[in-house]
C-alpha cells in the first residue's frame, strides 16, 4: 500500500512540537500509532548513528494500512522546549496532546489509536495507557519494570562490561555512579554535583589513549547536562511496576537479548507488573542477536551501533506489523 507524508504541528502544554503524519493512501479510517523516542535530544526519525529507526518503522506500518504520528522531541528540529528541561510526565503529557490531535483528523479510527515507544518511549507509553482510555494498544520497545534509577545502574555495569573494563574497574564505576544519583536523590545542584561527575569523567577518559582536555570539557558539560536536569530526576525516581499494573490495554513487549542498555530480563518484571494488575492481553517477543536499537549484532556494546548495518533483526518490523491490526481489530 502507497501512502502520504504531511507536515504538521500540534500543542501541548503551550509548547508546539512539530512531526509528520503518515497516512495510508486509501480512502478509509485507518488505525494509527505514535512513535515515543528514547530520551535525549532525538528528532522525529529517532536518527542516532546513522540510522532512523523511526523513518523504517512509519514507512513500514503505512505500508500495512496503519497510519503514524512521529515528532521532534523538545529542543529538537521545529519543536519548541529546551532538552532534558522536563519530566517524564512531560513527555507522557506530550504524547497524549499527539492522541489527541490524531483524534482531529478524518483519516484516523479515533478508537483505534496506540502507541509505540521505544526505551524512554517503553516507559512513557504504559503511563499514558494508565491515564487515557485514549490509548487503545502499546508496543514497549525495550521497555522497564523497575525503578530507573536500577536501570541506570544496571546499565553502567553491564556496558562497562561488555566494553572488556577489568572488574574492579566495573566496580568503582558502579560505585561512582551510586554517589552521583545519591547526590541527586538529596537534591543537589549542578554546582554540587560538578566535582563528582568530572572526577568519574577524568577517571575514564584517562583510559583512552587520544584522551585530551577539550575532549574532558566536553564530556563534563554533556554529562553535567544530562545528570543535572530535571528529566534525569524524574527519571530515577519513576517506578514502573506500579504504573503497568494500571495499564488495562493490549500490550506488545519486545525486548533484545543483547541489550546492554536495558536488559532484556525487564521483561519478567513488566509481565509480573501486569498480570498483578489483571492484564493477561500481552504478548512478548526477544530477539536473540538484537541490541538496545534491534539491530544485529555481536555484543551488543552501544560502541557498535555506527557500525552496524542501518536495518532491524528479520522479523521485527513484521511482528509490529501483524499485531496491530490483530490487536485493534479483535472484537
Amino acid at each position: 500500500m502507497t501512502y502520504v507524508e504531511e507536515e504538521i504541528t500540534f500543542t501541548s502544554s503551550e509548547t508546539t512540537l512539530a512531526g509528520t503524519l503518515t497516512l495510508p493512501d486509501a480512502p478509509a479510517k485507518h488505525p494509527a500509532v505514535v512513535l515515543l523516542q528514547g530520551s535525549g535530544p532525538l528528532n522525529r526519525d529517532e536518527e542516532v548513528f546513522g540510522m532512523k529507526p523511526f523513518a523504517i518503522i512509519a514507512d513500514s506500518f503505512a505500508r500495512n494500512g496503519i497510519a503514524v504520528l512521529r515528532y521532534d522531541s523538545r529542543g529538537v528540529g521545529n519543536s519548541g522546549g529546551v532538552a532534558f528541561q522536563y519530566t517524564l510526565s512531560d513527555v507522557a503529557e506530550d504524547a497524549l496532546a499527539a492522541v489527541d490531535y490524531l483524534k482531529t483528523r478524518c483519516e484516523v479510527d479515533s478508537a483505534q489509536i496506540g502507541l509505540c515507544g521505544h526505551s524512554q518511549g517503553g516507559i512513557v507509553a504504559p503511563m499514558c495507557a494508565a491515564q487515557s482510555e485514549d490509548v487503545t494498544f502499546i508496543i514497549c520497545l525495550s521497555g522497564i519494570g523497575s525503578t530507573g534509577e536500577e536501570i541506570y545502574l544496571t546499565q553502567t555495569r553491564l556496558i562497562a562490561e561488555v566494553d572488556g573494563a577489568p572488574e574492579d574497574e566495573v566496580k568503582r564505576r558502579v560505585e561512582s555512579m551510586k554517589q552521583i544519583v545519591g547526590l541527586i536523590r538529596e537534591g543537589a545542584s549542578r554546582e554540587e554535583l560538578e566535582p563528582e561527575i568530572a572526577r568519574m569523567v577524568r577517571r575514564e577518559l584517562s583510559q583512552q589513549t587520544k584522551s585530551t582536555k577539550d575532549a574532558e570539557s566536553a564530556e563534563l558539560d554533556c554529562q553535567l547536562t544530562l545528570l543535572a536536569s530535571p528529566w534525569f530526576r524524574s527519571f530515577l525516581e519513576h517506578d514502573a511496576g506500579p504504573v503497568l499494573e494500571s495499564v488495562k490495554c493490549p500490550v506488545l513487549l519486545i525486548f533484545g537479548e543483547l541489550d546492554r542498555q536495558v536488559p532484556a530480563a525487564n521483561c519478567e518484571d513488566m509481565v509480573s507488573a501486569l498480570e498483578r494488575g489483571g492484564n493477561n492481553d500481552y504478548f512478548v517477543r526477544t530477539f536473540p542477536t538484537a541490541n538496545h536499537l534491534f539491530q544485529s549484532a555481536e555484543s551488543g556494546s552501544p560502541s557498535e551501533y555506527g557500525t552496524l548495518e542501518k536495518e532491524f533483526v528479520p522479523g521485527f518490523l513484521e511482528l509490529m506489523s501483524d499485531w496491530i491490526p490483530k490487536t485493534v481489530l479483535k472484537p
